[in-house]
């Protein structure tokens, strides 16, 4: 019998929510509303409630359960965020599961699951996406920041305090420009190497089309029209991707490796000089197997892997 849940993804600027069924299909359109990052918890908390009523109504029955992927370090056993860039106003401290059963009568016994939001794009990417058909999948999302994951068997791996994967907020030091430090310690990964920092260097390179305007996807459409401050940015955040890569499959050696955000376009020069980067730090045998996809879901990715949480929290076999 086929169920459905309520999925959630809770973004930095918006909200999307959308009825998924247990074989994996969106059910309805997506229900969206902006996120008060700025406001605090509260806020976030009763939008959040909105949304889910919204989709309770479609359904018209109380779903399976309710999964829900959300911004920083998720105490997924809890529902309580650990962590947070803080993108979003007091958000650390956040318990979403008890703040919806407080919003939402009708939900007092349904299933709540809450995960990070990089976590539900790997499991949705594990489950019906790109990697469905392999065991183990290493995942990164390359977009306003860089967020990663690793699958085995579906299951994404937490870590003991629910930072696993968070590649973004490693310090890392960088020899080659363009770069930018932060005070005395190296900056973040996604300081140097994420979509705001592509737009960041290409604006102080005084590139061609260097305007207030200008955004990660401007940067890379103007590389692959040739423009040579474009391609020198692109091709260096793309090589410093590759060498992080290289050690995450060197420690987890997982079957497939897929690349995902705004800002990974096969074919680009950013994915050649990623890949290529990648493929020289690795062992020949490695290198030899290497299967590098590119994400397939989109920005489906996280509603889905929160539904397929939810199912599995709720006992339901999700084919």
């Amino acid at each position: 019998m086929v169920a459905t849940a309520i999925a959630v993804d809770i973004g930095g600027t918006k909200m999307a929510a959308a009825l998924i069924s247990s074989s994996g299909q969106q059910l309805s359109e997506k229900i969206t509303a902006p996120t008060p990052s700025q406001i605090g918890r509260d806020a976030i908390l009763d939008t959040l409630a909105q949304l889910i009523g919204r989709a309770y109504d479609l359904l018209g029955d109380v779903p399976a359960g309710i999964g829900i992927g959300a911004a920083g370090a998720i105490d997924a056993e809890r529902g309580v965020v650990v962590h947070s860039s803080g993108t979003i106003l007091n958000w650390v401290g956040t318990d979403i599961v008890h703040g919806l059963r407080e919003r939402l009568e009708w939900a007092q016994a349904v299933p709540i699951k809450v995960i990070n939001d990089a976590n539900a794009h790997a499991v949705g990417e594990s489950w019906i996406g790109a990697a469905k058909d392999a065991r183990s999948m290493l995942m990164v999302a390359v977009g306003t920041g860089i967020g990663c994951a690793f699958c085995l068997d579906g299951t994404v791996l937490e870590g003991a305090h629910h930072m696993a994967g968070e590649i973004g907020m490693a310090r890392i030091s960088f020899a080659d420009e363009p770069r930018v430090e932060d005070g005395q310690l190296p900056a973040k990964f996604e300081q140097n190497s994420a979509g705001p920092a592509m737009v960041n260097f290409y604006r102080q390179a005084n590139g061609p089309a260097a305007t207030d305007e200008v955004r990660r996807q401007l940067v890379m459409d103007l590389a692959a029209e040739g423009d040579p401050v474009a391609l020198d940015v692109t091709r260096a955040l793309g090589r410093r991707l590759g060498e992080v890569v290289s050690w995450y499959v060197m420690m987890l050696d997982p079957e497939v490796i897929v690349l995902g955000g705004g800002v990974s376009r096969v074919g680009s020069a950013w994915w050649e000089a990623m890949e290529t980067r990648l493929r020289e730090l690795l062992p020949a045998y490695l290198e030899q197997s290497l299967d590098l996809r590119r994400a397939q879901l989109g920005n489906n990715a996280a509603l889905l892997g929160a539904a397929r949480e939810a199912f599995r929290l709720a006992g339901v076999t999700a084919s």
